[in-house]
């Protein structure tokens, strides 16, 4: 892929990005000097819902591409405690994500809309939102998740573990992982889960989960990606952020990464991604609840 990215200009990202990399050199400055870093920097960052497709275990790795085709990604999570403002140091960090095609590994015989049905390889390929969508309200979404609620947990297909890893987090808080540009599918936009399990011994799975979030994109970003092979072989409607239930009603515009093009003309050669998550360590937060539907709770707010 050797397009140039001419809709997010290369002065907005430098610009962002230096943002980052100013927040993380104040950081670091004020930490070594014994101070409190920025309040809002350390605000205690919003549950997002773990979905259906995450699977246990410790697949500690930090490349987790496995050769699946998408745009390069570099993505670095920081991890702060947000009672002190300190690095949280020895964390195992998951993520895991859907491919180009919106498929998750372990589940490729299942799809958000099961097999044959919308949004899934086999099936009738959607030309638009769900009916009777209001762009202008999306809180009235009356497509699918709004009205699910919390999508239960799905049984695994198979035994693949394409874009899935852990990676644990040294004295920085931080960890960095080497994977693609996710896709989407039916009723969930562009975005990457992730965990944050403290407290384990020889396996994490003996503490508990501090943090559950998920990480966003500019929208604009994301939208001009999808139009690129391989995406846009993934004939569906593309779920935007005011079509997602999970950003719109349990706080994705503060979970967006701040991003940067290893090449601004040259797409396939990848990008940069970072995001600080503040975080309770000895919290055991109740799981986040979407919004909407008959019966259904509230949209979640920030505690």
């Amino acid at each position: 892929m050797s397009t140039s990215y001419p809709s997010v200009s290369r002065r907005r990202f430098l610009v962002s990005s230096a943002t980052l990399a100013t927040t993380f050199q104040l950081q670091r400055a004020a930490l070594a000097m014994g101070l409190t870093a920025n309040a809002e920097v350390c605000r205690l960052a919003a549950e997002q819902e773990e979905g259906p497709y995450y699977v246990a275990e410790d697949l500690v790795r930090a490349n987790i591409a496995e050769g699946k085709a998408g745009v390069p990604l570099s993505l670095r999570i920081l991890l702060l405690d947000s009672r002190t403002c300190k690095p949280v140091a020895n964390a195992a960090v998951d993520i895991w994500h859907c491919d180009a095609l919106g498929l998750y590994s372990g589940f490729t015989q299942s799809g958000p809309m099961g097999p044959g049905g919308q949004g899934f390889p086999g099936g009738p390929p959607p030309e638009g939102p769900p009916p009777g969508f209001d762009p202008q309200h999306p809180e009235r979404n009356p497509g699918p998740p709004g009205m699910m609620g919390p999508p239960p947990h799905n049984h695994p297909t198979d035994k693949l573990t394409f874009l899935r890893g852990t990676q644990v987090t040294g004295s920085d808080g931080a960890v960095s992982f080497q994977t693609i540009f996710p896709g989407f599918y039916m009723g969930r936009t562009n975005h990457i889960h992730f965990k944050v399990r403290v407290g384990g011994a020889k396996s994490y799975a003996a503490g508990h989960t501090s943090h559950t979030g998920q990480v966003f994109f500019d929208e604009q970003l994301a939208t001009e990606l999808m139009k690129h092979e391989p995406y846009s072989l993934h004939k569906i409607h593309r779920t935007t952020q005011s079509e997602d239930d999970v950003f719109g009603g349990q706080h994705g515009d503060l979970s967006i990464a701040r991003v940067q093009f290893t090449n601004p003309k040259q797409i396939a050669e990848g990008m940069h991604a970072e995001i600080v998550a503040s975080v309770d360590p000895a919290a055991t937060p109740a799981p986040a609840q979407r919004r909407g539907g008959p019966g259904g709770p509230p949209p979640t707010t920030m505690q």
